[in-house]
């Protein structure tokens, strides 16, 4: 792998379009000794090695997609989703995307980890921890469809005990004093 050949393994942030500089500039003015990238645009280079070294790759969900055969074989140190909702759809050639990307770490953000139904959280937890949830279909079985379809509260207390370790839930009256 390419990042056998460097030092140090740079992050890949992936963003909405929406929120692509929103990330440049909050590092130019929290962390203004990391070095970036923002890999977007028709002009972005297709070689990683031309942008290396690099502490972090910022780049959007569509460019990700599409640059896959750019990212897949390569190692970070850190992935993260930022608004990983985007990766909601297990189906979604995003969401598959997204999993052949390798990393020492990986983290999805959100605010709404749930917008239609659990198969949403299980789409981000198995980016993150891909395993812990089972397989596409015991999860239908034991959680979604008891869950969504019947109300169960019995599986909703399980998946939640199951997740709760990795979930870090954060409320605005906790976020925002103002």
């Amino acid at each position: 792998l390419l990042a056998d050949q460097i030092d140090n393994e740079p992050s890949l942030v992936i963003v909405p379009r929406s929120l692509l500089f929103n990330w440049g500039a909050e590092l130019d003015k929290f962390c203004p000794d990391l070095k970036y990238v923002i890999h977007h645009g028709p002009n972005r280079d297709k070689d990683l090695k031309a942008i290396l070294p690099t502490d972090i790759i910022i780049t959007t969900y569509t460019t990700a997609a599409l640059d896959i055969q750019v990212f897949k074989d390569f190692r970070f140190n850190y992935i993260v989703l930022d608004e990983s909702q985007a990766i909601k759809n297990p189906d979604s050639k995003r969401y598959k995307a997204m999993r052949l990307l390798q990393s020492n770490n990986k983290i999805a953000m959100t605010g709404t980890p749930i917008e239609n139904n659990t198969f949403d959280l299980y789409a981000q937890l198995s980016f993150t921890s891909p395993g812990l949830l089972g397989s596409m279909t015991s999860f239908k079985n034991n959680f979604s469809i008891p869950i969504d379809s019947q109300g169960d509260i019995e599986a909703a207390n399980l998946l939640r005990k199951l997740i709760f370790p990795f979930i870090l839930r954060r409320t605005k009256e906790q976020v925002a004093k103002d």
